[in-house]
């Protein structure tokens, strides 16, 4: 499935969802998984870490938000793909997300196979 070392980072003030990708991935041993609770926060892992993927949420409290986390990471020295993952799903709200330089939009909720097959997929594509 997947055949390298990969570090994902997500970015979501929901702790459901953090725990969603913890057992989504537990099983993955190729993937180590970082979490933040915050956009601020992050950024600042991200730029410790240097994952591979960050999976972002949009909507959270703080001064970043997952619009404005992808575009820092965009435009950041350290090449990374950036899957946001929104409850907002009118084309208007996925288009911006794109602009943002998003390589993905995704619309929760999402199952552990969804996680699975779409990290698998960015990964085999890169």
């Amino acid at each position: 499935m997947i055949d390298k070392n990969v570090k994902i980072l997500v970015v979501d003030d929901n702790e459901l969802i953090r725990t969603l990708f913890r057992l989504s991935f537990k099983k993955i041993p190729e993937i180590e998984l970082y979490e933040a609770e915050n956009g601020s926060e992050g950024l600042k892992q991200f730029e410790e870490l240097n994952p591979d993927i960050v999976f972002t949420d949009i909507m959270m409290p703080g001064e970043i938000d997952g619009i404005n986390l992808c575009k820092q990471i965009k435009a950041s020295v350290h090449k990374c793909l950036v899957i946001l993952i929104s409850a907002k799903g009118q084309q208007s709200d996925i288009d911006l997300g794109m602009a943002a330089g998003a390589d993905l939009y995704k619309v929760k909720p999402l199952s552990p196979k969804d996680l699975i097959n779409i990290a698998t997929e960015v990964i085999s594509k890169n």
